[in-house]
């Protein structure tokens, strides 16, 4: 098996790359985003290569490591028709399965089949890179407030959060603003002493401004927020007074698993209040993914990093193009909460054993 990794400023330039390269033939093993706008990444792989697989000029250049990373995209459709169509419906059934909202699947499939690719992850992979974005979580220094209904993992969020700053040897302060639910604070408090890293409660806006005003300046402050309704105008006018006392970015955490259109309606109310990018959690209990697709679609949130695990010690796993079209493609009934390009994958069906049984 040959090896190749390919870069460039977008997914769609990077997969072009891909093709030319290495042909239909070649299998997606690692992708990677890089951080501030630094590009694209593919780690692609053949089975078998020969000098006939670097025939072109073009792809003696990127043999090479020569060329400006822009291919020529070949005149003839090599692609039948049949093919797109098996494609389209494949993933539009696996999005409709995942409960995307309908005009929501149908776009995306449309951007996936202009594509002209048979291989549906790599179609809706440069679909929703296409149409999303993908920032992930910043290691800067920007302080950051956890924002979402309850339940849906702020405290576990948080604790990833400094355990990630600790290991890379970054100060951190963790400040909680749930005073009324005690258990938060206590589990918080806990953590951060395994940690050695401080903790802090804020009743309201002003005891927040106060503390945060006392944090040392080179420690990454990260505020965990009581659970709130966001629909709820007197909720809602609580917690923005919470973000503007702490000056952080308020980052929305949203579960998998619950209802698509609800999702994306909570998070047009996180974006009413400043949020900007959203954490999904709960990736591994749920099956249904369709409310993420709504947070940035219908909310439109940007896609940070996805939690798969309560367990402080997993951290958070990355969230691109590719690896999203992974899992909305996988066998619901196969997959597991990792997921690794790398391993052999049982693909979605457009009617997978759990539908064919609920009929």
């Amino acid at each position: 098996m040959r090896l190749k990794t390919f870069q460039a400023e977008t997914m769609t330039e990077a997969m072009d790359l891909v093709r030319q390269a290495l042909g239909d033939e070649a299998i997606i093993v690692s992708t990677y985003t890089h951080r501030n706008g630094g590009g694209v990444e593919i780690t692609a792989a053949i089975e078998q290569a020969s000098e006939d697989d670097f025939a072109t000029p073009e792809a003696q250049a990127l043999r090479y490591g020569q060329g400006n990373g822009r291919l020529f995209v070949p005149d003839e459709d090599f692609t039948s028709q049949g093919d797109l169509q098996q494609t389209g419906d494949m993933i539009l059934g696996a999005l409709s399965w995942h409960g995307v909202p309908a005009r929501v699947a149908e776009r995306l499939t449309q951007v996936a089949m202009r594509v002209g690719l048979d291989d549906a992850i790599g179609a809706l992979a440069e679909a929703l890179d296409e149409t999303y974005r993908f920032p992930g979580l910043s290691t800067d220094n920007r302080p950051l407030i956890l924002i979402g209904p309850s339940g849906n993992g702020k405290t576990v969020v948080a604790a990833k959060l400094a355990a990630r700053c600790v290991i890379e040897r970054r100060p951190v302060q963790l400040i909680s603003t749930d005073v009324s639910r005690a258990a938060a604070g206590e589990q918080l408090s806990a953590l951060c002493r395994v940690m050695s890293a401080p903790f802090l409660e804020a009743a309201d806006a002003r005891e927040l401004q106060y503390v945060v005003n006392q944090a040392p300046d080179a420690a990454k402050l990260i505020i965990d927020t009581a659970g709130v309704n966001l629909h709820d105008a007197a909720e809602r006018k609580a917690l923005k007074a919470l973000i503007q006392a702490s000056g952080a970015e308020p980052v929305a955490v949203l579960a998998a698993g619950t209802d698509a259109v609800e999702c994306g309606e909570i998070a047009a109310q996180a974006v009413s209040l400043g949020a900007r990018r959203y954490v999904g959690t709960r990736l591994d209990a749920a099956r249904r993914l369709g409310a993420l697709i709504a947070a940035a679609d219908l909310g439109g949130l940007a896609f940070a990093d996805v939690s798969a695990s309560s367990f402080i010690g997993k951290g958070f796993e990355r969230c691109d193009p590719l690896s999203l079209a992974h899992r909305l493609l996988a066998d619901p009934d196969a997959r597991s909460s990792a997921i690794d390009p790398a391993e052999e994958m049982q693909y979605f069906s457009p009617k997978p054993a759990a539908m064919k049984a609920a009929e």
